[in-house]
């Protein structure tokens, strides 16, 4: 499920069309950083990082992607990002239910925030989240 989530993230990024600035990351022994993500995106508090990739995606536009998994359930992880995108004034575009899985996305502008959440097992949650903002001068 794992592997299928990393590349669905990469797929969504490629559809964008961003121009990477490094290398893409993937899971290993040791923890994978994913520094830089604007305030309306951050790291889910206690995720694990499974995939974190960032770049140029247009003149003046930088974006990434963040695969993470985490013990809290997908609702929670969801309200999470509902709560920032709410605190930093973006609308929302889609927020869904689908079965235990929860996508939501919100912008405004330049600013994008995009966060999928998949039930695990265990109750935990596998998740991509997917950012866009202007970028910094």
């Amino acid at each position: 499920m794992k592997p299928l989530i990393a590349a669905a993230a990469l797929l969504a990024l490629a559809a964008c069309g961003p121009k990477p600035a490094a290398e893409i990351k993937t899971a290993a022994a040791a923890p994978i950083p994913c520094t830089g993500l604007p305030a309306h995106a951050p790291l889910y508090p206690g995720g694990n990082i499974t995939l974190c990739t960032q770049g140029e995606s247009a003149p003046g536009k930088i974006g990434g992607a963040v695969g993470f998994t985490s013990p809290a359930a997908p609702a929670a992880v969801v309200a999470l990002y509902r709560d920032k995108a709410a605190a930093a004034g973006l609308a929302v575009g889609m927020d869904l239910d689908q079965g235990g899985s929860k996508v939501f996305s919100a912008m405004d502008g330049d600013r994008t925030l995009r966060i999928q959440a998949l039930p695990e097992a265990d109750g935990g949650a596998t998740a991509i989240l997917t950012w866009g903002a202007a970028k910094p001068s």
